[in-house]
């Protein structure tokens, strides 16, 4: 779960603040195309990384609804989520990296500072537990330019996380809204439970647009494939 920042956006949340307060909810998101969600089944999770290449741009460049490719951590239910991110679009017609965190239960929406990156760069993000202060750090960097942010997110009183998924979020108007290429890969994935076990992938189609298809490839490769026209 994440916002495209736009005046409307901002004009929407306003208007929730207002009119009505949201009330509790979980992942998935409506807004998510397609998933793939490994469970620890009560297991804490401790340890996540990942590789992504950074697709190649839209055909139609502007006026999209901020797709996002990403992995995060959540408990279950899936109610704090914890997201280093792959973004087009959410500052203006361009890819960005950076870090999420979004709770349900209020609807609180943070992120950290936003690095640019460019088609054919190479993603690499890592989530990692601290017992020491119950907290999680995240990190996301581009490996061709350097840049990097690392975030610590305090984990939330009672809640324990244990499920990873990763995730192609927010529906376009139309299909050439979506990389040219129809493709992502996550890989080099490597997950660490505190009590041990190797991550059983369900892929699952979820709200769909543009034919998002997640595919197992093995436990360490995740590819989502998608229309373009």
């Amino acid at each position: 779960m994440f916002h495209k920042i736009s005046i409307s956006f901002i004009l929407s949340v306003i208007l929730s603040v207002s009119c009505t307060l949201p009330g509790p909810g979980d992942d998935p998101a409506d807004s998510w195309l397609a998933y793939a969600v490994a469970s620890g089944n009560g297991n804490l999770v401790t340890y996540v990384n990942a590789t992504w290449t950074v697709p190649a741009y839209p055909t139609t460049r502007e006026g999209g609804n901020a797709p996002g490719w990403w992995f995060g951590i959540e408990p279950n239910p899936a109610s704090d989520l914890i997201q280093p991110i792959l973004a087009y679009g959410f500052t203006g017609d361009n890819y960005v990296i950076f870090n999420g965190y979004y709770q349900w239960d209020n609807s609180d929406w943070w992120y950290s500072d936003v690095g640019s990156v460019v088609p054919g760069n190479t993603v690499y993000a890592e989530v990692s537990y601290d017992s020491s202060t119950n907290s999680y750090n995240m990190n996301i960097s581009c490996i061709e330019t350097g840049w990097s942010v690392t975030s610590n997110i305090a984990v939330e009183s009672g809640k324990l996380y244990t499920d990873v998924y990763f995730v192609v979020e927010h529906q376009p108007n139309t299909c050439s809204e979506y990389p040219a290429d129809g493709k992502i890969v996550f890989k080099d994935i490597h997950i660490v439970w505190q009590k041990g076990g190797s991550p059983q992938w369900k892929g699952i189609q979820y709200q769909d647009a543009c034919n998002c298809t997640p595919t197992i490839i093995d436990p360490a490769t995740i590819q989502f494939t998608w229309d373009t026209q």
